[in-house]
């Protein structure tokens, strides 16, 4: 009888662990698609930010409402992911760009324009929010490339610097100069 007992004892103890084993095995897995799920709920509304930048026009409502929502977005997504810090600094400088370029448009509007002049002086703001979302889709798919996020933010800085210089604005600091970084 104990040798029953004892093999029915084995028995459970086997059940037991196998169960717990199983338990942990499927909470990891709901856990990792957890953190998925958050991931693409912030590309996602990253993605919503910049597709409200398509089309829109800055001389017809104001453009702070919008930019502030994509950094908002931009800062979301880079504090849920684990990336290399380059993705945090690429996605400033695409909106320094944007915020650029809809003060390109601004300052460049004419009353009384007709619609094809419109269109096309809000032609390189929509063209930014085109090729920025492409990138975000792509970064999403693949996985961040250090190399081409250096190459990007590069970029993004020279319009930046090209624009300034041939509207003689005063370059926007790539950092603000009053923070420092906490250690």
């Amino acid at each position: 009888m104990e040798i029953i007992a004892l093999i029915v004892s084995v028995l459970s103890l086997g059940v037991a662990f196998g169960g717990t084993y199983l338990s942990n095995k499927r909470a990891k897995e709901a856990l990792g698609e957890s953190r998925r799920a958050a991931a693409d709920a912030r590309w996602s509304a990253l993605q919503e930010a910049v597709q409200r930048l398509i089309g829109f026009d800055p001389t017809a409502e104001p453009i702070g409402d919008r930019l502030a929502n994509l950094r908002i977005a931009m800062i979301a997504l880079i504090d849920e992911l684990d990336g290399p810090a380059v993705f945090d600094r690429w996605l400033a400088a695409e909106h320094t760009l944007g915020a650029t370029l809809g003060r390109q448009v601004l300052e460049t509007a004419q009353p009384g324009a007709t619609i094809e002049q419109r269109v096309n002086r809000l032609g390189p703001l929509m063209g930014w929010a085109q090729a920025l979302s492409g990138n975000l889709r792509r970064f999403r798919s693949v996985g961040l490339d250090v190399e081409t996020l250096s190459k990007l933010r590069l970029h993004a800085r020279e319009l930046v610097e090209t624009l300034h210089a041939s509207h003689g604005w005063d370059l926007p600091p790539e950092e603000d100069p009053r923070l420092e970084p906490m250690v």
